[in-house]
């Protein structure tokens, strides 16, 4: 179907809020929508006046829309709109009119402000059949008008009323098909026979495929074809369909530019914040807390307005109806100061018109924890590991003489002995298993909305409760939201007013690396069951010390978690005064209240051997106790004008104004000597910290921008945009208070050319766009007060009675906004009849005036300063690929598979001597990990290490290899090199789609290859192992014993520390399967049907089940990851 309208795109922005659909079926469906409940006979008789008589329908159709606004909906493979016809007069009714255009082959309707266009049923004279009778309706049992209905092989056809019947009299023939198809809905084909004597019900489902046919940027909503950004679009049903753990981990199982930093350390912790990349890191890490927050972190836009990466983590993302990422300048810029990281955006479910709907979601998710990282050894395997490195020999050989004690050797027999009589009785504690538990959560939404045309309501309330784990921790979300909307003839009031409450509480049994470093011949309880306090010694040469046992923190009284309160009230206002103009005008309210406590009491083993020191037995017990509080107020205004000149221009425009205040502060208490585990109240602390005092900190910003955006559109096939944004904000330099950021895009609908129309009327092409653009964006995420002098006052001293201030923070008029240089070259295509679809993107960005810190003379009082020094480049690619395997629309089945790749290479091209002297100071440390360095043409994930050559098989040391490429012993920093670089070759997602009859089966991976990883375990757990702890199992395999040996590992009984060596940087290939998503429609059963709901879902999910890896290293060595299992339940009546 298609409508003809002379209407510019932005006309219909406000109306596309339900869903994203190809724009000419969004058009027609709010048209619908909004109209009565039964056709008038208004426009029928009313008259058109035309130019002159000679004009093609086309012609005709576009001045019945221009004048009496109706709407036409035809398909242009039965109708040729270039046939040229005559008009009688110049002024002519409109019935007249369709009735010498359309001739004796077709028919119209009037449904309401809509007119359309069927073929005509045609009935072979003195031939009597069947007479068909049916209603058609979406998924939410809504009446679908202008549905075409034909008998498949004949011409004969028929469009629904607007009630959603149809009728056929007389069909000639006993048995057939009828298709049923309206645009942005999925075709149905329906078998009938002689028998056939009910009345037929179909329901109409959307095509989730056309979601790409439009583009939301959070300002406006663009036409896909017309666009020349790089952005990509998921719908609701993409989301559900890679994941329900929350929006941000689906988007990662959709899109390989984003990427969620994976953390070895706290691996599936509830209560740890994402780091997050689009297209590489823009900006150098956070080395001195010049930015608050992720310096990577991308802009996240909810319903229009900006939110924080802690409340899109915790929004309900059942009520998520589309996200859209912006990636490029042509399609971030209109955020330009804000956009350089890239912007998603984030659509809500608007309530929808209708009687009362109740819909509920509820999941169950069982979290288990994942460990089959670790290869621990057990109870005698360790004793062993330790007889055999020497531990317990107190007679040492130091190369000229034996040396030792009789008298300390017969202790350490004795100490061994106790622990081999443990391991011979069996005990072999599973430490690892200790903290840890299979955790159950679970997560409910309730929503329900109505209203007319005129009003509207939604109201949501949700409860997500996530269970880690590790005992003790977990978070829990409350939220709930009443949206409220009014329409007045040409007028629309909106009122989205939300809450949410957060509580995350981490595990009182710290950290999961104290119990995978536990021995596992030590035993955690007594014989009656109680928590063994002081599980031993560790041997010392001049003095033993105690092992204590880490789950004694856990039964005694602590406090350790955080929590927030969130008020969120967004306005919105929104006028038409005439076709092609609207002005809109949003006010966001953003109030958020925090708090953090950490209590560990006396008994807590932080304050193990404080009660021998006088001074020190009273301070025991500490209290950590945090309060804060920010308020934020934006407002904007937006005119927009969209026109289309002729038949071939169109055109769209907007200008806009914004505004943004922004205050925050927290304070900080610090308290200890707390004598007894019930005391967990500040009231009851000693004093501060010692030699300590209150913290707290203010921060005030403001903004003001101006943006303007334009696209121009010739004929559907040459594309051009541009916009400019105008900002100024408090956090710069008083001669550089304002920046500007623009971009300019072009496009080119190569299928819309003439010498493409063989292929796109043969199917073979059906979409070809090439586009480009660039521009610059900018970023500000960092503090408030870095380019003004700040003062602190003298707390200790005076003069005079007067206290003094001092200089606390040098000024600098000259800090400016941090600007990113993109460009981007594209390309969308689909072929055989779309059944392939794809897209790649080239793009090249720079990143320019970094904020960093430049060193300075001490002598001035300061050893830095804030400037703009530094610069980044990334360059990449990105390409995805979709394929319909096989579809039956009658059997509602399809099966399509996808692929998508990522490739990112990162360059450092300019640094500031801050940074040089960090790589000095990195370079002069001793560690066992690879160093951090920044040097201009190199990667900001490098891996740093001294090139080896292996161990020497003749006498068991490492052999290196110089920067000039000699060998030695000597492991020297100067010899540092980059032996790998953790940023992946390429990665990347693949999977499937499989429906049929209402069961629906999503498979997604993802995968890595071509990066490398600094393998810690071998180095901590294998060949540097701290034998008073647990070890890897390797520690037995590959070690060097005697000369001659071709080991991997070092001697155990060599105790020097092992620095960063190429040995232990490997190859780190993975293939992970991210997300299985089953799921069955019962709203197909009549049961279901004939009790009134509309729909009745199961779906089983999981989550990160499936991982291969190249390399065996621990994962999750502060907090274990895990292994999701989700069982939803999904109804609406």
């Amino acid at each position: 179907m298609e409508k003809n309208e002379d209407v510019g795109l932005f006309y219909w922005k406000s109306r596309i809020k339900k869903m994203l659909l190809l724009m000419k079926l969004i058009c027609f469906w709010i048209l619908v929508g909004l109209m009565q409940v039964h056709a008038t006979a208004y426009g029928q008789a009313e008259s058109v006046a035309f130019e002159k008589k000679s004009l093609t329908i086309d012609q005709v159709f576009s001045t019945i829309t221009t004048q009496l606004k109706y709407d036409i909906f035809y398909s242009d493979d039965e109708i040729d709109v270039a046939k040229v016809v005559r008009l009688p007069n110049l002024t002519v009714n409109v019935e007249d009119v369709l009735r010498l255009v359309l001739g004796e082959h077709f028919t119209y309707q009037f449904v309401g402000k809509t007119i359309v266009i069927a073929p005509k049923t045609e009935i072979p004279q003195n031939q009597k059949g069947l007479q068909l009778r049916g209603f058609v309706s979406d998924t939410k049992k809504r009446p679908m008008p202008g549905v075409t209905v034909k008998l498949v092989g004949t011409s004969i056809g028929t469009a629904t009323n607007m009630d959603g019947w149809f009728q056929l009299p007389d069909i000639p023939a006993n048995a057939g098909t009828l298709e049923f198809s309206f645009v942005g809905y999925k075709s149905q084909k329906v078998d009938f026979t002689a028998n056939t004597r009910d009345t037929l019900r179909i329901v109409m489902e959307e095509d989730v495929t056309e979601v790409d046919e439009v583009v939301v940027t959070g300002m406006f909503t663009r036409k896909a074809n017309s666009f020349t950004g790089a952005a990509q679009s998921f719908s609701r049903e993409e989301i559900r369909r890679v994941g329900n753990t929350n929006v941000l981990q689906s988007i990662k199982n959709l899109d390989p530019s984003f990427r969620i930093a994976e953390s070895l350390a706290n691996g599936s912790n509830p209560n740890q914040q994402y780091e997050i990349t689009m297209r590489g890191q823009s900006g150098f890490p956070d080395l001195k807390g010049e930015y608050s927050s992720n310096p990577n972190n991308p802009l996240f836009i909810v319903d229009g307005f900006e939110q924080s990466l802690t409340y899109v983590m915790d929004m309900d993302m059942n009520r998520v109806a589309s996200v859209t990422l912006l990636k490029d300048a042509a399609a971030k810029a209109i955020y330009g100061s804000k956009a350089a990281n890239g912007v998603v955006v984030i659509e809500t479910l608007q309530p929808e018109k209708g009687k009362l709907r109740v819909s509920y979601t509820g999941t169950m998710n069982v979290q288990l924890p994942d460990l089959t990282s670790y290869d621990l050894c057990n109870a005698a395997e360790k004793l062993e590991v330790e007889f055999n490195a020497g531990k317990y020999t107190y007679f040492r050989d130091n190369g000229s003489s034996i040396w030792g004690n009789p008298v300390e050797q017969y202790s350490w027999d004795q100490v061994y002995n106790g622990l081999m009589k443990e391991v011979i009785a069996g005990v072999n504690t599973d430490w690892k298993s200790i903290p840890l538990r299979n955790g159950i959560g679970q997560k409910h939404t309730i929503y329900l909305e109505g209203g007319d045309d005129f009003f509207r309501y939604g109201l949501d309330v949700s409860y997500n409760n996530v269970v880690g784990v590790m005992k003790g921790s977990n978070r829990n979300t409350f939220s709930g939201g009443v949206t409220l909307s009014y329409r007045y003839n040409n007028i629309m009031l909106k009122n989205s007013f939300s809450v949410t409450y957060n509580k995350g509480e981490n595990s009182p049994y710290g950290s999961f690396s104290e119990y995978t470093s536990m021995n596992p011949y030590y035993r955690c309880w007594d014989d009656d069951g109680n928590v063994i306090k002081i599980l031993g010694e560790r041997l010392g040469t001049y003095q033993n010390t105690n092992v204590y046992n880490p789950v004694w923190n856990a039964t005694i009284n602590t406090k350790d978690f955080s929590e927030y309160t969130q008020f969120v009230n967004n306005f919105y206002v929104e006028w038409t005064p005439a076709r092609g103009f609207k002005f809109t005008g949003r006010v966001s309210l953003n109030k958020s209240d925090t708090g953090s406590e950490i209590f560990h009491p006396a008994s807590h083993t932080d304050f193990i051997g404080w009660e021998e020191d006088e001074e020190k037995i009273y301070r025991r017990g500490s209290y950590i106790y945090g309060d804060g509080k920010s308020f934020a107020v934006s407002a904007d205004v937006l005119a927009n004008y969209s026109v289309q000149l002729g038949e071939r221009h169109m055109i769209f425009a907007n200008v806009g104004w914004s505004l943004n205040n922004s205050t925050s502060e927290s304070v900080t208490f610090k308290a200890e000597g707390f004598s007894n585990d019930k005391l967990d109240n500040l009231a009851f602390a000693r004093q501060y910290y010692k030699d300590g005092r209150p913290s707290a900190s203010e921060s005030t910003t403001r903004d003001i921008g101006f943006v303007g955006a334009a696209n121009y559109s010739y004929d559907n096939r040459y594309l051009f945009d541009a916009s400019f944004r105008l900002s100024g904000s408090s956090q710069f330099g008083s001669d550089n208070r304002w920046g500007t950021f623009w971009s300019l895009g072009l496009g080119w609908n190569l299928h819309q050319e003439k010498f493409f129309h063989s292929l796109t009327d043969s199917g073979i092409l059906s979409q070809l766009k090439l586009r480009g653009s660039l521009g610059y964006t900018g970023s500000q995420n960092f503090n408030s007060y870095q380019s003004i002098a700040t003062y602190s006052y003298y707390t200790s001293s005076a003069y005079n009675g007067n206290i003094g201030a001092v200089l606390a923070g040098m000024p600098n008029s000259r800090l400016k906004w941090q600007r990113k240089y993109d460009r981007n070259l594209g390309v969308d295509f689909g072929v055989f009849n779309g059944r392939l679809q794809g897209r790649f993107d080239y793009y090249s960005t720079v990143t320019d005036d970094l904020l960093t810190d430049v060193t300075i003379p001490s002598s001035t009082g300061f050893t830095s300063y804030k400037e703009n020094l530094g610069k980044v480049e990334n360059i990449g690619y990105e390409i995805s690929l979709k394929y319909r395997v096989w579809q039956e629309q009658s059997k509602d089945a399809f099966l399509n598979i996808f692929v998508a790749a990522s490739h990112n290479k990162n360059t450092i091209k300019q640094i500031s001597n801050f940074l040089q002297t960090y790589n000095d100071t990195q370079t002069s440390s001793v560690s066992n990990k690879p160093i951090t360095r920044y040097e201009e043409g190199q990667s900001m994930s490098a891996i740093w290490a001294v090139k080896s050559m292996g161990i020497d098989p003749a006498c068991g040391d490492e052999l290196f290899i110089t920067s000039e490429g000699t060998r030695t012993y000597e492991w020297d920093s100067d010899n540092l090199q980059i032996c790998g670089d953790t940023e992946p070759t390429l990665q990347g997602n693949l999977g499937f789609n499989f429906d049929y009859k209402g069961i629906s089966l999503n498979v997604t991976a993802r995968y890595q290859f071509g990066g490398q990883v600094y393998n810690q375990t071998l180095v901590d757990k294998v060949e540097n192992a701290n034998l008073e702890n647990n070890v890897d199992r390797r520690i037995f395999s590959d070690r060097w014993v005697k000369k001659g040996d071709v080991s991997l590992y070092k001697n155990i009984k060599n105790e020097e520390t092992t620095q960063a060596t190429s040995r232990f940087v490997e190859d780190d290939d993975q293939f992970v399967i991210s997300s299985l998503n089953l799921s069955y429609e019962l709203t197909r059963i009549e049961a279901i049907k004939r009790i009134g709901m509309e729909r009745l879902r199961l779906s089983f999910d999981m989550t990160d089940f499936g991982r291969m890896q190249s390399v065996k290293i621990e994962r999750g060595t502060s907090y274990p990851f895990a292994r999701t299992f989700s069982f939803s339940l999904q109804v609406m009546f």
